[in-house]
């Protein structure tokens, strides 16, 4: 920070000086929610106090939140800035985060003076679209296999093979991260063919790179009553249900139902407004995932 605002440097050595674990986090003693504090909040609030903070607010970026393995640490975290921004409501700093959709950050961001919003709600496939042009782009003028195919054969990928990629990835980003990964690998187990040439069509039939996604969110519920069932029944289901379909099928209560899908909101939403059930991502009941679970209708263990 003390490079983006100059006037916070000297408060910034202050804080270090006078606590030098904060620079060598983690140490007994410090914390993040400490870090943020002494070395981010405290001097921006001291230089804007002395004037030496335009108008305009300065913008922090807290990238990928939900990546953190510590919870409690997260928490307390958010807990630092809500109650800063509350002792401070018209300081021009503002905090952005990213994060997947995860019970434990929604409940402490879903408090007034913050403004959440879903990408998902956003998403359109002219972003994709745009997107999928930056990064095949950037593959042409790295990668001297596709130089060396584009040179012989002309545009790859085709707009007839991009507008199928748009069409497949549905409006998701993560997808679309995943299936450009798969399509530029050099991974050749399994009998994949070796250029993205050849592994770009393939993309179109399977669902590359989120079953890592669906096991992990999956796996840390896996032991919730009711758990077993309850994702079976959504990943066979035909047409969405509200969640008290769900517990009416099953026979369980709606409350059950809602304390599994709490969990699994980075890949399965309930839309509190219509109680639905809703895939993010990906369509579920027809990702490779869903076989990992449910094999002829028999539920099996995907950990």
């Amino acid at each position: 920070m003390a490079a983006a605002i100059p006037e916070t440097a000297p408060f910034i050595w202050a804080a270090v000086t006078a606590d030098p674990g904060l620079k060598n986090f983690p140490v007994p003693g410090t914390s993040v929610a400490m870090q943020m504090q002494r070395l981010v909040h405290g001097p921006f609030r001291s230089a804007a106090e002395r004037g030496a903070i335009g108008r305009l607010p300065f913008l922090i970026v807290i990238d990928g939140l939900d990546e953190c393995d510590d919870k409690d640490e997260v928490e307390d975290l958010i807990d630092s800035m809500l109650a800063f921004f509350k002792e401070n409501p018209f300081i021009p700093l503002r905090i952005f985060i990213t994060s997947r959709v995860e019970q434990h950050l929604q409940s402490r961001l879903n408090v007034p003076g913050v403004c959440l919003d879903n990408l998902v709600d956003h998403c359109s496939d002219d972003d994709i679209t745009a997107l999928l042009n930056v990064l095949f782009q950037d593959a042409r003028r790295r990668n001297p296999v596709i130089h060396a195919y584009v040179r012989e054969h002309g545009e790859w990928p085709t707009p007839s093979e991009k507008r199928k990629l748009v069409e497949h990835i549905g409006g998701s980003f993560i997808f679309a991260s995943a299936v450009f990964k798969f399509i530029m690998g050099s991974d050749t187990s399994n009998n994949h063919p070796t250029t993205p040439m050849d592994r770009l069509p393939l993309t179109l039939k399977m669902n590359p790179g989120l079953d890592g996604l669906y096991a992990q969110v999956l796996a840390r519920s896996e032991r919730i009553p009711h758990f077993l069932d309850i994702i079976s029944t959504i990943a066979l289901l035909e047409a969405p249900l509200p969640t008290s379909g769900i517990a009416e099928l099953l026979g369980i209560s709606t409350h059950e139902v809602v304390n599994v899908l709490v969990n699994l909101q980075a890949i399965i939403q309930a839309d509190s407004s219509h109680i639905r059930v809703i895939t993010f991502a990906y369509t579920f009941a027809y990702s490779s995932a869903n076989s990992s679970f449910v094999d002829g209708g028999r539920v099996c263990p995907f950990t």
